[in-house]
């Protein structure tokens, strides 16, 4: 079944919406989502603490014609709209004679235990793509006839939440209507909701900034140091929690949990642009940090994966 022409008016419509932006337009990745690569069999299953950890496997889903297909259509429709695009396909066959680069501690009382990046982790690292569109359909026989359904999903790349969705299906419709014509028609009564839903979002982080979660993890080293330790006359917690409120955006961030080894901080809203001017991930706000801990004679490890989860651990003297 020709699927390439599925997302084609709903892919017009977003790359409309994100063009109107000021200043450089966000880059854009379109990956199959969970649902679309279980129903497919292109997935992992791994058993880890009695838990089922369903991952992914792109490389083989992006062998899939349809999902091919249907990128290529996306990606040309961004690319003629002014939106860059980081096409995974493509990268991935380059990367196929690079190694991975994974950062793997084995001592989880040092360095918090395994943090290998996952392949989805890896991927965000490597290819930075500011938005991720999830794309996913099926098609439900009904005697002779059909009914289809397609969904989109736009995730910030950073936080991983959910700017915005649209799911649509067709009514029984006639073999001898084209799977294309009939989600079309579904999609579009709901897509002036659903680009409303991106330009606010985006609104939003022009003025609050991105947002990312930071961990800062104290492990057993034989230095004596926690967070409710003094350094220079102020608790090591205070100074951290300090240092976040000078450096957020409008001082926005919260502590999750917070005790004498580990501290983690959840929507910490940081500067679109560093002080020159280049493009602040996670990793390069927790450096700051680790210079701003060194001045004050504490040693520390950046061990950030992906976008938009800063790690600082084995904060020691």
């Amino acid at each position: 079944m020709n699927v390439s022409k599925i997302l084609l008016s709903s892919a017009l419509l977003i790359a409309g919406v994100l063009f109107m932006e000021a200043g450089a337009p966000p880059t854009v990745m379109f990956l199959p989502d969970k649902t679309w690569c279980n129903a497919n069999n292109y997935v992992d299953r791994v058993e880890k603490n009695g838990k089922t950890r369903i991952t992914e496997k792109y490389d083989e889903a992006f062998l899939n014609s349809d999902l091919k297909n249907v990128v290529v259509q996306l990606n040309g429709l961004m690319k003629d709209n002014g939106l860059p695009v980081k096409d995974y396909g493509a990268t991935s066959e380059i990367d196929d004679e690079e190694e991975m680069e994974e950062e793997a501690y084995n001592d989880d009382s040092q360095s918090g235990g395994d943090l290998a990046e996952t392949t989805y982790e890896a991927l965000l690292n490597k290819l930075r793509p500011d938005i991720i569109i999830k794309i996913g359909w099926d098609v439900n026989k009904v005697g002779f006839n059909y009914t289809m359904s397609y969904r989109l999903e736009a995730l910030d790349s950073y936080s991983g939440k959910s700017i915005a969705q649209v799911t649509a299906e067709t009514p029984v419709t006639k073999v001898t209507i084209p799977v294309a014509a009939a989600l079309k028609s579904a999609a579009t009564e709901h897509m002036s909701a659903f680009v409303g839903r991106l330009q606010d979002h985006f609104d939003d982080l022009q003025t609050n900034g991105r947002e990312i979660t930071v961990t800062c993890r104290i492990g057993d080293n034989g230095s004596g140091v926690n967070f409710n330790s003094e350094i220079g006359g102020e608790e090591l917690g205070t100074i951290i929690s300090d240092w976040m409120n000078d450096n957020t955006v409008n001082h926005v961030f919260s502590t999750r949990n917070s005790t004498r080894n580990r501290i983690k901080f959840e929507q910490v809203r940081i500067p679109f642009k560093d002080a020159n001017g280049r493009n602040m991930q996670a990793k390069e706000f927790v450096d700051q940090l680790k210079r701003h801990l060194r001045n004050k004679g504490l040693k520390s490890e950046n061990t950030t994966k992906g976008l938009g989860a800063g790690r600082l651990y084995d904060i020691c003297q």
